[in-house]
């Protein structure tokens, strides 16, 4: 089959922290991936290049996939993919309706939930604990869960070979010498670690060594704690970085006031750790401790006090813990392992058709109330947006017509200008036709002085040519008579000599 993977994040890299989001992304496209089907992901534009920017953008790329089954992972944008022709796959593996009210968004999940209640065809849970508290809306909802799954498909844990654990992690790396506890996640409203914290720090101070690290946020804390000399707040690191930071603790906690989160869900963070052999340790009424304990993972325990204490004496107990954390990540919690509820649900996939629950009749006039809000508020943008150009417009047309009262006035001016300047025009033209005739007989006037001229400079020119002439013959006439007289000298001399 074709599957489109709808979700938030980025997908785990080298170079930042991962949200769990991607990763159960990460999860699906891997168990289908390794089941033979063709997988596409697709995320937000916020997320990384190619991503969709609104829903009705989705809707269009997803149809544009053509896909057999889509599987969303944020339950709020399964609305958008409804109308493709095929199943709807809604990931509920956060007990969102929980978490909401401590975020304030109780009003704005509860439409989104109940519309992905609308469209989808099966759904997931990350825990059995988690299954039940479902079971309870999608009822209300009016899904008949005889008919529409409910299936539990776990967090899993990184693999070796998977591009997340490096190989001399897989099989888990050397204790550090010195007793080392970590912890960490999102500084969630709901969860409160400072009660967990105290008891760690206070079991490090009786033991005489080691160190607390939280990788991650944290809320304010008391001073006693965060100024703790073997507390270390290590911050966010890229994933993989996070992974071979943790690899050699001791122990790793799960340690917080009673909440209902807890006792509904385990963490991604808690997979990751149990991918790296790392016991955890948790509270008896939790999720995770019901995963963890029957497993031999970790301890469940109704005195963390005394069970931290006797895990940093007891190397031992600790060693066939890390062994049961690596059978359980390489076992139940192996992506395929996992997933093997949903990849028996897709080799006969069906649509599952939808009762007349009041919740889902909500649900719907609430996802036409928001397109009709969306439309309206694009219509009243619109009008702002044709109010401002008519204001513009306004503005234009009073400055227009103050430029047309100007160009009268300048045209009347312009007119009055023109009538002068005919007036002159007139006048020079009078004017110019008078003298234009005596130029006319003054001009007759030169020519015939010229023509006198001509005649004048042409007999000028004749007598000259005469005198040129007259010119030549004296001076052949003067070289003659020179030639006569030097004659005569020279005879004369001639003469005397012979006297």
């Amino acid at each position: 089959m074709r599957v489109l993977i709808v979700h938030h994040g980025q997908l785990p890299h080298a170079d930042a922290p991962v949200t769990g989001g991607a990763l159960r992304a990460r999860q699906h496209a891997r168990a289908l991936a390794a089941a033979g089907h063709e997988v596409h992901l697709l995320s937000r534009a916020q997320d990384g290049p190619g991503g969709f920017r609104s829903g009705v953008e989705l809707h269009l790329r997803a149809r544009g996939l053509r896909p057999d089954a889509v599987l969303c992972v944020q339950p709020e944008e399964a609305y958008a993919l409804a109308g493709l022709g095929c199943p709807v796959i809604v990931d509920l593996y956060a007990p969102r309706l929980l978490e909401a009210p401590f975020e304030g968004k109780l009003e704005a999940e509860l439409p989104a939930l109940l519309r992905a209640f609308d469209v989808g065809d099966v759904f997931l849970a990350s825990s059995p604990q988690a299954a039940l508290h479902w079971t309870g809306p999608l009822a209300l909802a009016g899904l008949d869960l005889r008919t529409t799954p409910l299936l539990v498909v776990p967090i899993a844990a990184p693999q070796p070979g998977d591009g997340l654990l490096d190989a001399d992690l897989a099989e888990g790396a050397p204790e550090a010498e010195a007793p080392l506890l970590v912890g960490g996640g999102v500084a969630w409203p709901w969860q409160d670690p400072t009660e967990g914290l105290g008891l760690a720090l206070a079991a490090l101070d009786a033991h005489g060594a080691g160190a607390l690290r939280w990788y991650g946020a944290l809320p304010a804390l008391p001073a006693e704690i965060s100024a703790h000399p073997r507390f270390v707040a290590a911050g966010w690191l890229p994933y993989p970085a996070l992974l071979r930071a943790w690899a050699p603790a001791w122990l790793a906690l799960d340690l917080w006031a009673p909440n209902p989160e807890r006792a509904l869900a385990s963490g991604f963070r808690h997979a990751d750790q149990l991918g790296l052999g790392l016991p955890v340790l948790t509270g008896a009424d939790t999720a995770l401790g019901a995963l963890v304990g029957p497993a031999g993972a970790g301890l469940a325990s109704a005195d963390p006090a005394a069970d931290l204490r006797r895990l940093l004496e007891d190397g031992a107990l600790r060693a066939t813990l890390r062994a049961g954390a690596r059978a359980l990540a390489r076992g139940p919690l192996h992506p395929v392992a996992a997933a093997a509820p949903l990849l028996r649900w897709l080799e006969a996939p069906a649509r599952h058709p939808r009762g007349r629950a009041a919740l889902l009749d909500a649900a719907r006039l609430s996802a036409r109330a928001a397109e009709a809000e969306a439309r309206a508020e694009a219509a009243a943008a619109a009008g702002a947006r044709a109010e401002a150009d008519a204001v513009r417009t306004r503005e234009q047309l009073a400055q227009a017509q103050a430029q047309v009262h100007e160009l009268l006035g300048t045209t009347g001016r312009m007119a009055r200008a023109l009538d002068e300047v005919a007036g002159f025009k007139r006048e020079a033209v009078a004017l110019l036709g008078g003298q234009s005739e005596h130029a006319r007989r003054a001009e007759q006037d030169a020519q015939r002085e010229i023509g006198l001229l001509r005649a004048d400079i042409e007999k000028k020119n004749a007598e000259i040519a005469a005198l040129d002439e007259l010119r030549g013959r004296l001076e052949a006439d003067n070289r003659g008579l020179r030639a006569e007289i030097l004659s005569l000298r020279q005879r004369k001399g001639l003469f005397l000599g012979g006297a």
